[in-house]
């Protein structure tokens, strides 16, 4: 599970006021044999906490408690009842407000005490979240929000208990509110294993290299994925996590069969990456959760099958019941089914997750209208980014010759579709928005084609020694997801 942390885009509160504040303490218990045993108490003072306060009965007041993106790590993220809350002294705007529910019909919250100064909360029973059935990871943050402020601490300077069970820090430093957007970019990276000999798998080096000046010139993403990657391609990148950006890209990699698999990179920590075969086994789905500061991010990426391992062949007498009760008629539909089937199934939280890579299916496809239609948000059309145009090349992202370098070393374009995507699955707590192609939130990252330029780091490019034009024969997509 996980400790706490609030999500606000300061883009959507005009206005809105971050506060960092000192914690007093923060104490956890949990017992192993009765989830009733639970209990969470939080106190913290300071002089940001101040009047006048915002009416909690009007805008309700949130809670995130964010402690890792583990198993048995406490994540709590509650929108309090404003229907509970009273004003004391009757005059909540100046003395502050107290809320009261006897059931804990919240998250377990069963009291929360805020005026001049001081806060505290207490929770207790099955319904608070966290288990504890591991230690925590330090610091635990703790952001509340009423309106436009968000109040802000960390619990990671003295700790007295860290372990199974128990979790107790006193005296917290004051913390700067947690980032409130999540960015990522995607590339089907070309692993130009089927390239004439002599062109060093269509000069692999120089595209990587041309790869890792496209993500530092987007805003350095939370999370790269990338798909085709095989060995050669690996060690390259591994070389390059430590320099591209302000901090070093923690590399998250399961092996499937060595040849077409894929790597996230990410900026914070994050769990073993689990790969899961898809139908014929030769394509997989790879998992991961992230340890990121708005709380638990899932991330799945995938690369449905193309031409040359049988995309159009029919779903056999094989095919599993779920593609057979969809009405999906051949492997790379089935696939899809697959991916939209499992994304559901494994994401489990309040925070959005993230589904992206190479789909090999255009938006007028079986498997694009199977997972639109689960509910999840083509990111680069919501942030009113235009549809493929395959004259021009705008807005698509495959058709560039991909078994030679003509292709690669050309300034043209030559993208005809788009196939590539970053989907964003709903979450249930908060809500979350696209940043326009523009970057109109001005933090340096957008939603929009990812690398869709001719080497701009460059004078010229082309044939070597040139320069390469092209990372890959795709481009890609990247997202700046917004999120209050």
């Amino acid at each position: 599970m996980i400790s706490a942390c609030l999500v606000l885009a300061a883009a959507a509160f005009v206005g809105a006021a971050d506060v960092p504040v000192s914690g007093v303490r923060l104490a956890l218990r949990a017992s192993m044999r009765r989830a009733e045993g639970r209990v969470g108490h939080l106190i913290v003072e300071d002089a940001g906490i101040g009047a006048p306060f915002a009416d909690p009965r009007v805008t309700p007041l949130t809670l995130v408690l964010h402690a890792g993106a583990e198993a048995g790590q406490c994540f709590v993220t509650a929108v309090l009842d404003p229907a509970r809350w009273e004003p004391i002294r009757g005059d909540g705007a100046q003395h502050g407000y107290r809320y009261r529910d006897r059931a804990g019909s919240v998250q377990g919250i069963r009291r929360v005490i805020m005026r001049p100064g001081r806060m505290v909360l207490r929770a207790s029973g099955v319904e608070w979240p966290c288990d504890l059935a591991a230690a925590q990871r330090i610091p635990v943050s703790v952001v509340l929000r009423l309106a436009g402020t968000r109040w802000c601490a960390e619990f990671g300077g003295t700790v007295r208990a860290n372990k199974a069970g128990r979790f107790a820090a006193r005296a917290a430093g004051s913390a700067s509110c947690p980032k409130t957007d999540l960015t990522v970019a995607n590339l089907n990276l070309l692993h130009g294993i089927f390239c004439p000999a002599g062109t060093a798998n269509c000069r692999l080096e120089d595209r990587v290299d041309l790869l890792f000046q496209w993500i530092a010139a987007s805003g350095c993403p939370d999370l790269v994925t990338l798909q085709e990657i095989w060995a050669p391609s690996l060690t390259l990148i591994e070389a390059r996590l430590a320099a591209a950006c302000p901090f070093p890209y923690v590399l998250g990699y399961t092996r499937h069969l060595g040849v077409d698999d894929s790597v996230v990179l990410s900026r914070y920590p994050l769990s073993p990456i689990e790969v899961i075969p898809l139908y014929r086994d030769f394509r997989h789905l790879s998992i991961a959760r992230v340890d990121h500061p708005m709380g638990p991010v899932d991330v799945f990426t995938t690369h449905l099958a193309s031409g040359s391992d049988g995309a159009q062949n029919p779903c056999d007498t094989d095919c599993p019941a779920e593609c057979v009760a969809a009405g999906a008629a051949t492997v790379r539909q089935c696939q899809g089914v697959q991916v939209g089937a499992l994304v559901t199934s494994r994401h489990d939280l309040p925070t959005p997750a993230v589904v992206t890579g190479d789909f090999n299916e255009d938006p007028a496809s079986f498997v694009y209208t199977q997972l639109v239609g689960r509910g999840w948000i083509d990111s680069y059309l919501a942030a009113g980014n235009p549809e493929c145009e395959p004259i021009s090349g705008v807005g698509c992202t495959s058709g560039r010759a991909d078994e030679e370098l003509s292709g690669l070393e050309s300034p043209v374009s030559n993208e005809t579709e788009r196939i590539d995507y970053v989907f964003v699955v709903p979450q249930s707590f908060g809500t979350c928005t696209p940043d326009g192609a523009s970057d109109d939130d001005g933090d340096g990252s957008a939603t929009r084609i990812f690398a869709d330029l001719a080497n701009p780091f460059a004078p010229t490019c082309g044939p070597t020694p040139e320069a390469i034009c092209w990372p890959s024969d795709h481009e890609g997509a990247e997202l700046d997801l917004n999120c209050g």
